[in-house]
């Protein structure tokens, strides 16, 4: 039986290759029933592609910062007391509604289990949107849930792709490769609400 060969390995060997060819040699690998290079530290492999400081995003990468849209009672039952939740979009509704929202609400501070069934559909909607944009300008000041992107082609035109978690600090620690992509380890962000930018 023939003995696994280490990563380390595998990384010489990309790295005896020109540039482009690495490129060429992982865009054809990704997607083989047994990737050659797919077990490469995925911090050496964006180096060895020419992914510039992938430890510490900066120049050339794109930056997305999200924040998960959560129902209102996702976001009253982590909220004390959960009356307040409706103060959120007291400029949003007539004064007159928003008096009868404070009525029907009172009641949600002794639930395990807050409902706000009484919203109509665009107050929801609103609510919903409000809090959102509260936790991602909250994730924005504490440098949280920011994904950093990078991609890089090959000849044949074919982008290989790199995403990692940032820290507070900029840092990387985190790094998802284009094997990681291809089997859709990328993270899903279709229910959050997102802020992008490029350096």
């Amino acid at each position: 039986m023939k003995s696994k060969i280490a990563p380390e390995e595998r990384l010489e060997e990309l790295l005896a290759l020109t540039m482009n060819e690495r490129r060429d040699a992982v865009a054809r690998d990704v997607g083989r029933p047994r990737p050659r290079y797919r077990d490469i530290p995925a911090h050496d492999l964006a180096e060895a592609l020419g992914v510039p400081e992938p430890w510490q995003p900066g120049a050339g990468w794109s930056f997305t910062l999200y924040a998960k849209i959560l129902t209102v009672e996702e976001f009253a039952r982590k909220t004390f007391p959960a009356s307040e939740v409706v103060y959120l979009i007291e400029t949003c509704v007539d004064p007159k509604r928003f008096e009868c929202l404070l009525e029907l609400s009172e009641p949600l501070d002794s639930s395990d289990a807050p409902s706000f069934s009484f919203l109509n559909e665009s107050e929801r909607e609103a609510l919903e949107r409000v809090i959102a944009e509260e936790q991602l300008e909250s994730n924005r000041m504490n440098g949280i849930n920011c994904i950093a992107y990078y991609s890089v082609k090959s000849n044949s035109g074919e982008s290989l792709e790199f995403e990692g978690d940032t820290e507070d600090d900029g840092s990387c620690i985190d790094l998802r490769t284009p094997y990681d992509k291809y089997a859709r380890r990328f993270r899903d962000l279709s229910n959050c609400l997102t802020d992008s930018w490029s350096c």
